[in-house]
């Protein structure tokens, strides 16, 4: 079925990469060589993930084989018109997204592709499911439910290669990471320009998934582990209720079903210094731009799973089988327990919200699983490289620095406050899921503004946007909102996700991805005929502008700029435009 070249080819490219430890695991008893649906990746010894039109062709095929449980839904179409399409899976066969929603069983969203080149979660999927419609694993739909989405970046898939990733061993052709517009999937979690992520967000807004499974491939230095995964960390928690029912009963089962069946967990670390592994590891928190910094302000138990590059694409395969099943485990026995963390994190109020970290000054240390490693000097490119030597190395107390140090923290307010012009903003809020009520009548309020005072446009676009940040001051005072204002509580369960995209000072707020740049441009300007007379009258008629005036003027520079004085006292004048620098959306605290 798979020709001999494209095998060889998929050998060969391995030549570059370090030496692997072997590996043999109980988990390989999960392939089946021959019988009904067995998968491109089985039939290949496990080198090969299908193409789009033959995943879509697997997907129906499953479907079809189990026609009373499954049923196949279009969740959202690409920029190229491609669907984008999910699996849903319950005993009875009741799969609407509102039966599912209120089901009393937790359900599972298993999702794949979003970098598509990492495609590991899309070939274990099909196994796990080819063993629930064949019947070997008729225990699994009496317990969860299950969403799985086989491909989130369908476009970014299609542009496949053997050469995709170079330091990943397999598949032995793949997808690319970026979509067909270059956009990464997994930086689009607030802003929501894809349709693959508007499509995610639909999905657990319209089915209330008890637990998300976001699967992905690292980069990195090589390890032992091979199926690394995280979430937010205890100190770093917005919702530690949440996290605290991940530490207590998720991930000690999936770490136990890993361990049994023959693989490595570990966590989801990078390192500090590549060239010099020993330096330590450097413990991420993610913002809300990626999967689990998302689901962690949802309340969503989200889990970031991130395969080890350098296994061979059947040990990964496999081990994602056994962590999925090892997810449905915890929730057959604890989603009670998961259901409650998460009603309690809900309905707690918090007054303040931690939006953005930096790395701690002094590590804490970890007990790793780590790959002996030495240096050669490289005649090709001049330097000192990092040779891994494919043998074991055990770090006792490695440093792992942590993003343990505050670097920005807001109050959240009692609500946001956003004149009705800003549709996109609007809009981008509603797909989220997010509460917006309209005011009805006229209110008059302490409402709290934030003016601009410095600011700093990114000097190259990311994402497709060209990100802005600034410093700010604000001011309160009683302002009167009407029916052209929109109000956004932050009472409700995604109040905590609100406020990061509201609050101009979150790095993953919609201002700070460019969504109000409108505001940083004059469009009324004063002539210097009209200005002159106006300011010296001004000067003589209110003191306290007179004596700020004064007080600048001690400024040798600003004394002999005249185009200075005259920007300065235009904007102390009534006809200065009151919106240029000023945020829009205000805030009740």
């Amino acid at each position: 079925m798979f020709t001999s070249l494209l095998l060889a080819t998929a050998l060969a490219a391995d030549a570059h990469l370090p030496k692997l430890i072997p590996w043999q695991g109980q988990s390989e008893a999960l392939m089946q060589q021959q019988g009904v649906l067995t998968t491109a990746f089985e039939h290949s010894g496990g080198m090969i993930s299908p193409d789009y039109q033959a995943t879509m062709a697997y997907l129906k095929r499953l479907q079809q084989a189990n026609p009373t449980q499954f049923s196949l839904v279009k969740i959202g179409q690409s920029d190229a018109g491609r669907d984008i399409n999910m699996l849903v899976a319950s005993e009875q066969g009741n799969n609407s997204a509102a039966h599912i929603a209120n089901s009393e069983k937790p359900t599972l969203l298993i999702q794949a592709g979003i970098h598509s080149g990492e495609i590991d979660g899309k070939d274990a999927g099909f196994m796990l499911l080819r063993d629930i419609a064949t019947g070997k694993r008729l225990d699994i739909l009496k317990s969860v439910n299950l969403l799985f989405i086989p491909i989130l970046n369908v476009d970014g898939h299609e542009r496949a290669s053997a050469y995709n990733r170079i330091n990943q061993r397999g598949p032995a052709v793949m997808g690319f990471r970026t979509n067909g517009q270059n956009l990464n999937l997994n930086r689009d979690f607030t802003k929501l320009d894809t349709p693959g992520v508007r499509a995610l967000a639909e999905v657990v807004n319209q089915y209330q998934p008890s637990l998300y499974l976001d699967i992905h491939v690292t980069d990195g230095a090589d390890y032992q582990y091979d199926i690394t995964y995280g979430y937010a960390p205890t100190f770093a928690s917005a919702t530690p209720k949440v996290t605290a029912a991940m530490d207590q009963w998720i991930a000690p089962v999936i770490d136990q079903k890993l361990e049994k069946m023959g693989h490595i967990p570990g966590p989801l670390v990078f390192v500090m210094d590549k060239m010099d592994f020993a330096k330590g590891l450097a413990g991420w928190v993610a913002g809300p731009r990626y999967s689990n910094g998302w689901g962690e302000l949802r309340h969503l138990p989200t889990i970031l799973v991130e395969n080890h590059s350098l296994k061979p694409y059947k040990q990964r395969v496999l081990g994602t089988y056994v962590l999925i099943d090892g997810a449905i485990t915890a929730l057959t026995r604890h989603g009670d327990d998961i259901n409650a963390a998460v009603a309690q994190s809900k309905a707690q109020q918090q007054e303040r919200l931690v939006v953005e970290r930096s790395y701690a000054k002094e590590p804490d240390t970890i007990a790793f699983k780590g790959i002996a490693y030495d240096y050669y000097e490289s005649t090709a490119t001049g330097a000192k490289e990092v040779r891994y030597l494919g043998k074991p190395k055990h770090y006792d107390a490695l440093p792992i620095f942590w993003q343990k140090e505050v670097k920005t923290e807001v109050d959240v307010p009692k609500a946001f406050y956003i004149p009705r012009q800003y549709t996109d903003v609007i809009a981008t809020l509603k797909m989220q899921g997010v509460e917006i009520k309209p005011v009805t009548t006229d209110i008059e309020l302490p409402l709290a503004q934030a003016r601009i005072v410095n600011h700093q446009f990114a000097q190259a676009p990311f994402e497709g946007r060209f990100r802005v940040s600034a410093e700010f001051d604000y001011s309160t005072a009683k302002t009167t909102v009407n029916q052209q204002w929109l109000k956004v509580s932050t009472t409700q369960p995604l109040g905590l996700l609100a406020t990061h995209m509201l609050h101009p000072e979150a790095p993953d707020s919609l201002f700070q991805w460019g969504f109000f740049h409108s505001i940083f441009q004059r469009t009324e300007y004063v002539e210097n005929y009209a200005l002159a007379p106006y300011a010296q009258q001004m000067l003589e008629s209110t003191p306290d502008i007179a004596e700020r005036y004064n007080a600048k003027l001690k400024d040798e520079d600003f004394a002999n700029d005249s185009d200075a004085r005259r920007a300065w006292l235009y904007a102390q004048t009534p006809y200065y435009d009151q919106h240029y620098l000023h945020y829009p959306i205000l805030m009740q605290f």
